[in-house]
């Protein structure tokens, strides 16, 4: 185990202050990045929503700045690196306009959610032929890979992710039992998860929760497969390739 992948890496989060459903203010953003530091994360990535049925990439991008500018001071102090990214909501208009300005840092890994709905058979070939007209400038990482089964089948959902996708959980989900945790662990075990993100909103019911996936992990696989995962997020991070 490199002292690199003991730095714990969160790929998914809402930390920023005062630009989506996540933290609300400074205050409660400094709270959070507490928590993550309690949890031995050293690296966040800042993915606040984007859709583009109500923000343009240029304001979305101001606003984003904005916000970043009162967060880094506060990260710097704690050690922590902030990445800048988003998550953006998938529909077709994407295809219209320059999504490397929506990736991850200076990678070219962007972060997709779906509609929450049932994932038909049109839709799978709509968003893979969209994954691919993309693709190798851009490659997806789909967010919380395991929620979408709440709204549609583990068949249609594992029919929508490619070869050249990137899978990413949420930690939050290792803590119940059902057909969610099920499928991670599925994908763990298929060799099919790549990333771990908290997701956190705010210190209250979606408080920065690292240390719950990382207990379950080890405990139902090893430390190793927990570690594994960390070091693809810093090979995302880095600009490599997983």
């Amino acid at each position: 185990m490199t002292e690199r992948s003991q730095t714990l890496a969160d790929m998914h989060s809402h930390i920023l202050p005062g630009i989506d459903d996540g933290s609300p203010n400074i205050g409660t953003s400094v709270k959070m990045l507490g928590a993550e530091k309690r949890s031995g994360v050293g690296r966040i990535v800042l993915t606040p929503h984007f859709a583009l049925s109500s923000n343009t990439v240029g304001t979305f991008l101001t606003k984003r700045e904005q916000a970043y500018e009162q967060l880094a001071p506060e990260a710097e102090k704690l050690g922590i690196e902030l990445s800048m990214g988003a998550e953006v909501l998938y529909t077709r208009s994407l295809a219209d306009i320059d999504l490397t300005r929506l990736c991850i840092g200076n990678t070219r890994y962007m972060m997709i959610e779906l509609p929450y709905e049932r994932l038909t058979g049109r839709f799978v070939s709509e968003f893979r032929s969209f994954e691919g007209s993309i693709f190798p400038d851009i490659r997806l990482i789909l967010a919380h890979a395991e929620r979408y089964l709440a709204f549609t089948s583990e068949e249609s959902l594992l029919g929508l992710i490619s070869p050249d996708m990137v899978i990413q959980v949420s930690c939050g989900s290792f803590r119940t039992f059902g057909k969610r945790k099920a499928f991670i662990y599925k994908l763990i075990r298929n060799d099919m998860l790549h990333l771990l993100g908290t997701d956190c909103h705010n210190m209250t019911d979606r408080a920065p929760n690292m240390d719950t996936a990382r207990k379950a992990i080890c405990r139902k696989f090893t430390p190793q497969v927990f570690y594994g995962l960390m070091n693809n997020a810093h090979m995302v991070l880095d600009g490599g390739q997983i």
